[in-house]
């Protein structure tokens, strides 16, 4: 254990660069998208299916959350978790449509759109539902009260409820929003942020925190029990020590005292120059505190300045695995004195009686909140003069809490905080401090979405929407059947092309041993190839006996499923995979293996279609050239028979011969064995379809190689890791094979080896 001398909290704030302070930096803004016809807002129109089932839904969470069944006998839990259900596969279609579209225009503020035109309509709608449920409970209760075959008691019951759904209004409306709100990050986080990480950088998606805020559930954001539930009871009062704005400003003191120069946290590298607080309720700085506004907002920071405990917990675990300690002890003593600098101010200011009575308060709060307000129970708790106030109006709450009603768990409670040691304290300290933290980023990121969807205009008036549908200024996010579908024709295509190695070898081979070389070709090549290809969108050219041709088209205007480049990279690797594995077991039974090489051309255009009767043959220049990079010479292959298959494909241009036309004349040589070779028009479409990250593997010869990788999403909404090569075509000079330099060309290997996909998968 570190052990830590009294004085050092007399001493400066140290430095906190050891402790990988890292800022708040999201940028969530609707700025460069076209304004509708009122110039001031952005037209969205959203699929009526979407209004439909939303409704339904919201109106069952509030009957689920008002516990009004007894009014709505239609109203079953299983119909309520089927409409959810329902809703939820219709969001994921909205948003698929909002990021497809994004990807489309190469503006990532259209999937932004999206996301915020749900929340503004799940908000909207659930305060709704909620008059809709007040409207209808009323007249029933009429209608009870005339009834003859009700007592009067029943009666009382019946009209306690609707008090009770008044009453409880917002507590209603914030738990029915929030199982709403849930269901829509369900459907971000899971179904929808590998898609997001296959087209967009991570800084350009919203993370998982943003759509599940708790404010934006709360119909009253200062409400006690709300803050109680969700974060720490913080003061209302201008008076109050422990206000929000007090609060935020005793840390911005204390923060100001500190070195705050580290490698990833200072004034120098953090640029609030254009960063946007908004102004609502005085709650954002713009000024100098801006600056500190970006540590606040991220919660981590918080156990990173000042959670020792878990330093020291992660310091006891290093001793055992043997590796060096003092960046440990360093951290640890950091921490320790940063805790208590904060401990020691925070004293100061008459708050660390209110932090303990927070969360000591929590586990019975709720006994006796209603009808107390976690407020005055909070008071009850830390100030004497309250508890003896109190006795006064025990009597009263008695009534309410008939025999069931006892100060003994306050009384308890009061003890508890009075007999709260330094060290428990310093920890309540840094959880009221970490959920302050998540408050303060919370209400930011609110006011900023709440600026956003006050500037979008979700319209389902016939005339604004053709309005703007006409003038080009209208966000539309429809499923897939409320669009208006017709076969486009084919605007470009990818052919892969599969050569076997020494296929007559092996033909001769099994024939030598009385077996079949026709099913083994197929039962260890072309069945199981089949069996995949709908996972990629491809189809079968055609099959010759030592190769298979496939091809996968785009069609014009079909741009969300741009991918054939992509896919076709996934096919490639899945192809070599399905022969690894065959070829294991091929070597069990001393049966020939197979090698292949794999040409994957992409071809800017349509092929042309022949007609054999009632066959179909495909003409493309793209089959051609990915025949010859399918293709390697009998020479090279002897030259790295022995080469190591981290990489399986090398390309030489013969310097001896010019070129005089490269859609003709090819002179390249190449070694392909069980390599899958790109062409550079394909690599440039594949940076197109989704996001890649660039990362550099060291090579024996001590010359980096460059790789990049990114997600392919299948056809079956699987996703596939693919990572390519980039390298140098060298000149050779074949009488010599003497290699004289390189050329500005470059050749792009889809890459198989595990070892790549283990670095990058490390480092992604």
């Amino acid at each position: 254990m570190i052990s830590l001398n009294i004085f050092n909290f007399l001493q400066k704030p140290p430095t906190i660069k050891n402790l990988d302070i890292k800022p708040y930096q999201l940028s969530c803004s609707l700025n460069r998208l076209v304004l509708g016809v009122d110039n001031i807002h952005i037209d969205v129109y959203i699929s009526p299916q979407l209004y439909s089932t939303l409704k339904k839904t919201a109106f069952l969470l509030m009957v689920k959350h008002s516990q009004t069944e007894i009014f709505f006998k239609e109203y079953k839990r299983e119909l309520c978790e089927a409409e959810k259900d329902s809703l939820k596969r219709i969001c994921n279609d909205i948003l698929l449509d909002g990021i497809n579209k994004a990807k489309i225009s190469r503006e990532v503020q259209i999937d932004f759109l999206a996301q915020i035109a749900l929340v503004k309509l799940f908000t909207e709608e659930i305060k709704c539902q909620y008059k809709d449920l007040v409207a209808k409970m009323e007249p029933l209760v009429r209608m009870h009260q005339l009834s003859t075959k009700l007592d009067q008691n029943d009666i009382f019951l019946i009209k306690e409820k609707l008090s009770r759904v008044k009453l409880h209004h917002n507590q209603i409306i914030r738990h029915a929003n929030k199982e709403l709100f849930e269901l829509l990050a369900d459907v971000n986080t899971r179904k929808l942020r590998d898609l997001r990480e296959t087209h967009f950088p991570s800084s350009d998606i919203l993370p998982d925190f943003y759509l599940t805020n708790p404010l934006f559930n709360a119909n009253n954001p200062n409400d006690d029990f709300f803050l109680t539930e969700e974060y720490v009871l913080l003061g209302q009062r201008t008076e109050d020590v422990d206000n929000y704005l007090s609060v935020k400003s005793i840390l911005y003191k204390l923060l100001g005292q500190l070195d705050l120069k580290s490698k990833n946290y200072s004034s120098d590298n953090v640029d609030t120059s254009n960063k946007k607080f908004p102004e609502a309720d005085n709650h954002f700085d713009t000024g100098n505190n801006a600056f500190f506004d970006t540590l606040l907002m991220e919660p981590d920071n918080i156990d990173r300045m000042l959670n020792y405990i878990e330093s020291q917990e992660q310091y006891e675990k290093a001793k055992e695995t043997g590796v060096s300690l003092e960046k440990f002890k360093e951290k640890i003593e950091t921490q320790q004195k940063l805790l208590n600098f904060f401990y020691q101010k925070f004293k100061s200011y008459g708050l660390m009686r209110q932090v303990v009575a927070d969360f000591e308060m929590k586990p019975i709060y709720e006994k006796y909140c209603p009808p107390m307000s976690p407020r005055q129970l909070r008071e009850f708790l830390i100030n004497l003069w309250t508890r003896i106030s109190f006795r006064t109006q025990q009597k009263r709450f008695a009534s309410l809490y008939s025999y069931e009603f006892s100060l003994e768990p306050l009384l308890q409670t009061v003890k508890q905080i009075n007999h709260c040691s330094s060290k428990e304290k310093k920890r309540y300290l840094i959880m009221f401090l970490r959920q302050f933290s998540r408050y303060h980023r919370d209400l930011y990121n609110f006011h900023i979405i709440k600026e956003a969807m006050d500037s979008i205009n979700i319209t389902t008036d016939e005339k604004i929407v053709s309005l703007s549908r006409e003038n080009h200024s209208l966000f539309e996010f429809l499923l897939s059947d409320e669009k208006v579908k017709e076969e486009k024709p084919i605007a470009s295509h990818v052919i892969i092309k599969a050569d076997i190695r020494g296929s007559i070898i092996i033909n001769n081979t099994m024939r030598s041993r009385g077996l079949n070389p026709a099913s083994y070709f197929s039962l260890n090549f072309f069945d199981p190839i089949s069996a995949v290809l709908s996972e990629y969108g491809a189809s079968k050219v055609f099959i010759e006996g030592d190769a298979i041709i496939l091809s996968i088209f785009e069609n014009e205007d079909e741009k969300q499923m741009n991918y054939s480049v992509a896919r076709a990279c996934g096919l490639a690797i899945r192809i070599l995979q399905i022969v690894g594995r065959y070829n294991e077991k091929n070597k069990e039974n001393n049966f020939p293996i197979l090698e292949l090489g794999i040409g994957i051309c992409y071809f800017q255009g349509p092929p042309t279609f022949l007609f054999d009767g009632n066959y179909k043959i495909m003409i493309s220049q793209a089959i051609n050239q990915a025949d010859r990079m399918s293709s390697c010479d009998k020479m090279l292959r002897k030259v790295f028979k022995s080469q190591n298959d981290i990489f399986n494909l090398f390309v030489f241009e013969n310097e001896s011969e010019e070129v005089i036309d490269p859609a003709i004349d090819d002179t390249t040589y190449r070694y392909n064995v069980n390599g899958i070779e790109l062409n550079e028009e394909g690599f440039n479409k594949l940076t197109k379809e989704i996001n890649l990250q660039t990362f550099t593997y060291p090579s024996e010869n001590d010359e980096n190689v460059k790789l990049y990788t990114g997600k392919v999403p299948l056809m079956n909404g699987n996703y596939q890791r693919i990572a390519i090569r980039e390298a140098a075509i060298h000149r050779v000079i074949p009488s010599a094979f003497d290699i004289s330099g390189k050329v500005s060309k470059k050749y792009y290997e889809v890459c198989t080896h595990q070892n790549i996909y283990n670095l990058t998968e490390k480092q992604y």
